[in-house]
């Protein structure tokens, strides 16, 4: 929801729609209008602070392919694709297949492709901000992502079987031992090889040598299929991005409305003081 709610505001804070606030200007009385003014222009400072933020985080994260995708944060771009053989999904069955939409506050969570020359990645949607225009059939209002379509994603990027470190290979190992622990009568069938109801120091080792041998198994097994990378909200707080506008666009459309939001600041506050 605090997604859907963020994609909301940059929306309109960037559009034209915002400006309409200035329309009350026109009949308010003096008293209620020097009040309002001042409210819109410390607004107007604030909005044009996240705007700026949000631009130059766009500019300043390279973009970079696939293939050369270091883990972490990353900027991507591609063709949005659904999941082999999936049939489509769509709000209305007369509207095209979608790979995402969103109605009002109802934002579609299932996953997608993002493809481009070099490989691809799984986009996990839930907790990104999606910036889509908007569309109109009949009565339904809507944003969507659709089948083919070039998109951008700013995100964590995270290789699901990647290498494992020794660290996080004993960990399994320990991870293992605890869950075979948990099936206590099965634990003393496995490994009480004196059957007297202890596992001693032999026998634990026992358990300890079969855990390993078993994790090492998965981890050779996991190494052997192809790499799974996923893209989704980083740990770290920064945004998670999803946009079907070029970067450049969005970029252009945020440094003009920064700019328009300065003025109005600097406007509507110097006017609200003239009329004390």
């Amino acid at each position: 929801m605090l997604a859907i709610l963020k994609s909301m505001l940059y929306s309109l804070i960037s559009g034209f729609a915002y400006w309409l606030l200035l329309l009350p200007l026109f009949w308010l009385d003096r008293e209620n209008l020097i009040d309002y003014m001042a409210i819109l222009g410390v607004l107007s400072l604030f909005w044009a602070i996240l705007l700026y933020r949000r631009y130059r985080l766009i500019e300043d994260t390279e973009a970079t392919r696939l293939s050369s995708a270091a883990q972490g944060y990353v900027e991507l771009q591609g063709e949005a694709a659904l999941y082999d053989n999936e049939v489509g999904r769509s709000i209305h069955h007369e509207l095209p297949p979608m790979v995402w939409h969103r109605q009002l506050f109802r934002s579609s969570w299932s996953g997608f492709f993002l493809r481009d020359a070099k490989g691809q990645c799984t986009i996990d949607p839930r907790d990104a901000e999606v910036i889509t225009p908007t569309y109109q059939y009949n009565s339904y209002i809507y944003h969507a992502i659709y089948p083919g379509e070039v998109i951008y994603a700013l995100g964590n990027l995270e290789t699901l079987n990647k290498h494992r470190t020794e660290w996080e290979r004993k960990g399994l190992i320990i991870r293992k031992l605890v869950e075979w622990k948990r099936a206590r009568f099965r634990f003393l069938d496995y490994f009480d090889s004196n059957r007297d109801g202890v596992i001693d120091d032999g026998e634990l080792q026992h358990a300890k040598d079969a855990a390993q041998r078993e994790v090492d198994e998965e981890i050779e097994l996991s190494y052997q299929e192809p790499a799974t990378h996923v893209v989704s909200r980083a740990k770290d707080g920064r945004p998670f991005i999803l946009s079907s506008i070029h970067p450049d666009a969005l970029v252009k459309r945020y440094k003009i409305a920064t700019m328009a939001h300065l003025a109005a600041w600097m406007f509507l506050l110097l006017i609200a003081y003239l009329l004390e």
